[in-house]
Order: structure tokens, then sequence, then C-alpha cells
């Protein structure tokens, strides 16, 4: 329907359909540019790629504003009502420690980023990571591990590692019973934590 075919879908239900989902200005210049690449293989013309361009953009409010609206939220609530009130909601001690188990049983089967956490040292580095999500949740714990930039430096991770994590890692909080309000604020705590993660990839770029 977007490029004059018959229409199949009401563009009414993009930004409900896409609502809940954590989805960027990064994540939709990623699959636009996957689908002028495409089309670009499939012989299409330069003018006609700039016409598609258009007709991309013109969704983006739709399918990105439901992720804006909800982080903008979520930062907020959590200026306003401090770290410390998100710790309980999640369960204090024992409930972060539950997630950070369910998040390595993801990590652990999910293809994408798996061979990122085999070895002999992954049981010490989820121990260290354990502490590190205490403290930056309000908890009592003191994270005494290598900075992020320099303990990823050695890693070859880009934004597609960072998001697989940060799925995996939303997931676990929803499989350990936070409410979707919690998932969204853990989920605007450890965003910042990207630039320092990728640190050593960015400046590859």
């Amino acid at each position: 329907g977007q490029f004059g075919g018959p229409q199949q879908y009401d563009p009414k239900q993009l930004r409900p359909a896409h609502y809940n989902m954590n989805i960027t200005d990064y994540h939709f210049d990623v699959l636009s540019n996957i689908f002028l690449q495409v089309s670009k293989e499939m012989g299409v013309d330069q003018p006609t790629l700039m016409d598609v361009q258009v007709v991309l953009n013109r969704s983006r409010a739709d399918i990105t504003t439901g992720c804006t609206v909800r982080m903008e939220l979520s930062k907020k609530k959590n200026a306003q009502d401090g770290i410390d009130q998100l710790f309980q909601r999640l369960g204090g001690l024992d409930g972060v420690m539950a997630m950070v188990d369910r998040l390595y049983e993801c990590l652990g089967v999910d293809k994408r980023v798996s061979h990122f956490f085999e070895g002999a040292k992954t049981n010490a580095i989820k121990r260290s990571v354990t502490d590190f999500m205490i403290q930056t949740l309000g908890g009592p714990a003191e994270y005494r591990g290598r900075s992020l930039q320099d303990s990823h430096a050695v890693i070859e991770i880009t934004d597609y590692h960072y998001d697989c994590w940060m799925q995996n890692a939303a997931r676990a909080m929803r499989d350990v019973g936070a409410e979707a309000d919690a998932v969204d604020e853990v989920t605007v705590v450890l965003e910042p934590f990207r630039k320092q993660v990728l640190a050593h990839h960015y400046k590859q770029q």
C-alpha cells in the first residue's frame, strides 16, 4: 500500500503495533538501509531509490514514537522517584540476582551472542556483572571490576550485539516477573552504557 499497490495494511495500526517495541531511529535506519540495498541489487534505479526512501521515512514517527515516549516517561520517573525505588520494585537483592541468572540463561542459548558467554571465566564475569547491576540499579553492592571500556576493548562487539544483550535483559526481567514499566525504567538506565561498552568499536570506525 505504501508504494501504490493494493492496500493490505491499515496505516493507523502502525503506531499501536510498534508501541511496545524498543525501535529507535538507529533501528529504523538499519532496516531502511537494508531495504534500499536489496532494492538496488534488484536493479531499481537511483531516482526511484530516493523516492523509496521518502516513502519509508513517512512511517518513521509511527514506528519509533512508542519507544521514544515510553523511554522519556521512564527517565522522568527515575529522576523523580530515584533509582532506589526501582531496585525495590525489581525485588531487591534476590530479584536482581534472579534477573541476572535468567539473563545468562537467555544469553547462553541466543546464537547471536552465546559465543561471548562461554569459557572458564564465565562464572567470574557473571558475578562481576551481578555486582554491577545491583550497584547500577540502586542496590547495596560495589562494583570493583575494570571499566566497561577496558573490559570490552578486546571483544569484537557492535551495536547489534549490544541490542541483543538489551533484548535478553528485557526478556529476563519479564521472565522473573518484573512489570512492564520497571523493564522500561531499567532499559533507560542501561542504555547510556552503550557508549562505554562499544568505545573501542566506535574508535575503529
